[in-house]
Formats: structure tokens, sequence, C-alpha cells
């Protein structure tokens, strides 16, 4: 592996476990396993169990779905244009997102559609393995929108590498991805400690967002540098 590409790799994908889209809903994810779940009794093994489905089912998602870009962009590497073209659409994606926190209410945002919102709340609410499963895939698609240029970004470095430095660096990115979202359930079994995370995640919301939109620009300009 390159050891320029490494860190390129797992910045953006800690980056991108942090979009307001997949953090959100795992925030609103664990609520629901909460208020199942008896005072009396300790929520963690069911919140680990549950959590583990629906991360699963989203690492998934985003590995098949960053696999299927990667292979496409691999077809059409003999020339530069397609790197370039997708560095293009990274730089103005990122300034899109950089746009939502500076005029909110201007244009469609780059959020969940929001015709899924219901889906997703449905599929959590349920609490079987299937419905985790089944929303955590649904959320990692729906996190395109959100911060797929970051996702892109990554695919266009890496899409000229052997096919099994591609898979390396694609797992690499979901890991990172999920981190945080694991890392969350591991101190939220206390309603408490979820109360405190989810307002202060309110609260910095559109300060992550930005930086996801500054780091995306720069990732595009870096592809379109160095196409």
């Amino acid at each position: 592996m390159n050891s320029v590409t490494i860190p390129i790799v797992i910045t953006s994908g800690l980056l991108d476990g942090l979009n307001p889209c997949a953090f959100g809903v795992l925030l609103s994810f664990v609520a629901v396993i909460l208020a199942s779940v008896a005072l009396t009794t300790d929520p963690r093994p069911r919140l680990w169990r549950a959590g583990g489905v629906y991360v699963a089912g989203m690492f998934l998602t985003y590995l098949l779905l960053g696999l299927g870009i990667v292979a496409t962009v691999s077809l059409f590497t003999a020339t530069h244009l397609p790197i370039r073209l997708m560095g293009f659409v990274v730089v103005m994606m990122g300034l899109w997102a950089l746009k939502d926190v500076v005029l909110p209410g201007v244009g469609v945002p780059l959020a969940m559609p929001t015709r899924w919102h219901s889906v997703v709340r449905q599929a959590i609410s349920r609490t079987t393995p299937a419905g985790l499963f089944t929303a955590g895939a649904l959320v990692g698609l729906c996190t395109l929108p959100c911060s797929g240029a970051i996702y892109m970004g990554v695919v266009a470095i890496v899409a000229r590498e052997p096919l099994p430095v591609r898979l390396s660096y694609l797992i690499l990115y979901n890991v990172m991805f999920v981190a945080p979202l694991v890392v969350l359930l591991a101190f939220v079994a206390n309603r408490r400690v979820l109360n405190r995370i989810a307002y202060t995640f309110l609260q910095r919301k559109a300060l992550v967002k930005a930086i996801v939109g500054v780091v995306t620009v720069v990732l595009g300009l870096v592809i379109l540098v160095t196409a």
C-alpha cells in the first residue's frame, strides 16, 4: 500500500463515519433499543447484538457500493478523463455541502431523502435481525448523498491500483467508516450519556458538515492535480 494513500483512506473513512446521516440515525436506533429495555435490565448485551447487526448491514452495503464504483471506474482508467471528471464532481459536492452550512435553505440539501426517513424508522422499530440489517443497509445507501463524495474521491485515488490493493483500501476505508458507530455503541448504554452525546451532536452538526465539505473539496482538488 502507498504510504501517502493509507492516511488519506483512514482519515476519509473516519470523517465519512461521522457524517450527520449515519451518526444521527444510529442515535435514534440506540434510543429505540434503550426504550424497549426495562430500567432494571442491563441494556448492553442487547444493544451490542442489535447494533452489531445494524453496523454489519451498513458495512456490507457501503463496501459493495465501493466495489461496484471502483470496478466501473477501472474500466475507463486507460485515460485520465474519467478520473478528472470524478475529481470535478467531488469538488462540486464538497462546495454543495458547504453551501448547506452557509445557506441551508437554498437548493436541495445533501442529505438522506425525506421519503426514506419513515422506511428506516420502521425497519429500526422492528428490532429484529432482518429489520436491523435492512435499516443498516438503507442508511448505507442513503448516506451517499451526505458524504458519498468522500467515498468517490477515495475510489478515484485507488482506481488504478491492482485488484487486491483496491480491495484492501476499500476494506480499510469501510472499517474506519463504521469505527465511530462502534465506539458510539460502547458509550451510549447509559441513557444519560446518550442524551449528552445527542445534545452535543445536534450542537456540532453544522460544524461536522462544514469539515466534511472542506475535506471533500481538498480531496477533489488532489485528484484533479494528480490525475
